[in-house]
């Protein structure tokens, strides 16, 4: 995990906002010790240090420790997972007619590097919705409207072909999400080491294929 995350979703949010480069390494580093240590493990002196600022500074902006947390997830929660979402639904549905294997096989290993770039922003996101199943429910809502009649085209074309089982779309959307959720949830929560996308691309794929597609009589 990189430091500070220079490159992840929540640091270049900030740069586009008008706190102060201080506010931001305070961000910066809150993002790094949350995801490493946890919201109640990690003190303000520690916050402080890695920032390089005075423990001042750190209350003088943000007042307790829970502001900065709600700092780091009320983006995500409100703006940077929808849009992403959107996003990606938008790329899905604009690529050319392949196999569903095939677009299976891109889908997964881009949201799995995605969520490696991003692991410490996420992982701070898990541990809050282990705490706080509303945060989930809310983050349901605003993902359900995003995907709500953006991918019945998209589905409907491999359902067509026999490639895809005739299950309406959120179900299909569940099950997907269930099974890369079960590969992709022990890495960010426990593992330090990046994850091996392609490796653990052809696993996903294969157990999706094997969830969504229409089997063979044996």
């Amino acid at each position: 995990m990189k430091q500070y995350e220079e490159n992840g979703i929540l640091s270049r949010y900030y740069e586009h906002t008008s706190l102060s480069n201080r506010q931001r390494a305070v961000l910066r580093a809150s993002l790094v010790l949350f995801a490493k240590k946890g919201y109640e493990n990690t003190s303000t002196k520690e916050i402080a240090e890695m920032a390089g600022v005075a423990e001042g500074t750190v209350y003088k902006r943000f007042k307790t420790k829970r502001v900065i947390l709600e700092t780091l997830l009320a983006p995500l929660e409100n703006e940077i997972i929808p849009e992403v979402a959107e996003q990606f639904i938008g790329d899905l549905a604009a690529r050319p007619e392949t196999s569903l294997a095939d677009l299976l096989s891109y889908a997964v290993a881009d949201r799995l590097s995605y969520a490696m770039h991003n692991r410490a922003a996420l992982r701070i996101l898990l541990q809050e919705i282990s705490k706080d199943p509303t945060l989930l429910q809310r983050l349901t809502v605003r993902l359900r409207s995003v995907f709500d009649g953006r991918v019945d085209k998209l589905f409907a074309s491999y359902q067509s072909r026999g490639e895809l089982l005739p299950w309406p779309p959120m179900r299909i959307i569940r099950c997907v999400t269930g099974i890369m959720l079960g590969y992709v949830l022990p890495n960010l929560l426990m593992a330090e080491t990046p994850l091996d996308v392609e490796s653990v691309t052809q696993q996903v794929v294969a157990a999706i294929l094997h969830g969504v597609s229409p089997q063979p009589n044996a």
